[in-house]
Formats: structure tokens, sequence, C-alpha cells
């Protein structure tokens, strides 16, 4: 797959390890849709995934305030795509949180969506 068409610049992580050029665990690809689950890398749960699109270059709330449609697109796809999980992750049986992060507390500036598995 070629990224080309969304960044030129490859510095974020999260669209290295869709192109398969960094590490990284992917739980699930919509090459359609143009989103990805991946796995933390520093989970604070026993399942915790990111959802993330395809394209660099824009952050949580940029997503939200620019793109709307695409920024809903993300949640539909997160909780979708988890939901699918649940035969290979049995502790999605127990269902699952999903939350953004914002602002500083938004470390890499790319959209996402944190699923968390329930304690």
């Amino acid at each position: 797959m070629a990224l080309d068409e969304f960044s030129d610049v490859q510095e974020d992580p999260f669209v290295e390890i869709i192109a398969g050029t960094q590490p990284g665990k992917i739980i699930h690809q919509d090459d359609d849709k143009k989103f990805a689950l991946i796995e933390n890398i520093h989970p604070e749960a026993a399942i915790h995934w990111l959802a993330v699109p395809y394209e660099d270059g824009v952050n949580t709330e940029g997503l939200h305030h620019d793109n709307r449609e695409r920024f809903l697109d993300l949640i539909d796809y997160a909780i979708e795509a988890a939901k699918a999980q649940v035969e290979g992750y049995p502790l999605l049986q127990h269902g699952f949180s999903i939350k953004f992060h914002c602002g500083a507390f938004e470390t890499i500036p790319h959209a996402k969506l944190h699923i968390l598995s329930t304690e």
C-alpha cells in the first residue's frame, strides 16, 4: 500500500507502522476506509488499541473541527472494528471504553481514538 498520497514526510509513527517501515502490531486494517487499529506501546489496560486514520498532519481536535465527517467515521470504525475482534480477544466480551486525548494531553499529534478493555 502506498501512503504517499497521505504524507510526504514519514515522521509520524502511526503512518510508518501502517506502511510497515516501523515495528508495531496492527490489529485490524481497512484499506477502503483508510483506518487501522494499532496496539498501544504504552498500554493503560490489558487491551489498549489506537484507532487511527491513515493520513497524518492533523491531530484529534483538528480532525474534529476541520473534517467532522471523517472524525465521526473514525468513531464508527473504532467501535465496529473493536467489536469484530471479540472472538480473538475474549476480554472484549465484557465491553470496552473509548476515549480521545486533546490539547497538550495528545502527545503525538495524529488523530486517534483509544480503545481500552474494561478491567
